[in-house]
């Protein structure tokens, strides 16, 4: 039976070994699971396949490997976040879960309409 497992993990200045990452947390994972859950889930893994911050910045281009842009801590959300609109470059806008609102596809999809009605109002005043 298929399972998938996810583990938060740190961006990659955060001083953990990138290429050491996927294993650690991969035996965290499966220790928990055998010692809470699954008891010998080690000896029935087919097969397994991770994604871990190296690929996030180097194939997805995700700032220092993070997944989810900025942390989820009270001066990185909401509002407090990068404004959708540049205050120092006229007609530059920002989109994507480090800007506002916030991450998630709900957060992503709402800041590209946030910056879709911007455009909208700009170029009503050409």
């Amino acid at each position: 039976m298929p399972s998938t497992f996810f583990r938060q993990s740190p961006h990659l200045d955060s001083g953990d070994d990138g290429n050491q990452m996927a294993p650690r947390y991969r035996d965290m994972i499966v220790n928990y699971l055998e010692k809470q859950h699954i008891p010998d889930l080690s000896k029935h893994i087919i097969t397994e396949h991770h994604i871990d911050p190296i690929h996030f910045r180097d194939t997805l281009k995700g700032y220092k490997g993070s997944a989810f842009s900025v942390a989820p801590i009270l001066p990185e959300s909401a509002w407090f976040r990068l404004h959708n609109r540049s205050e120092e470059l006229e007609n530059l806008y920002f989109v994507g879960a480090g800007t506002h609102p916030g991450a998630g596809m709900p957060g992503v999809i709402s800041s590209a309409k946030i910056v879709d009605e911007m455009i909208e109002d700009s170029m009503k005043n050409l």
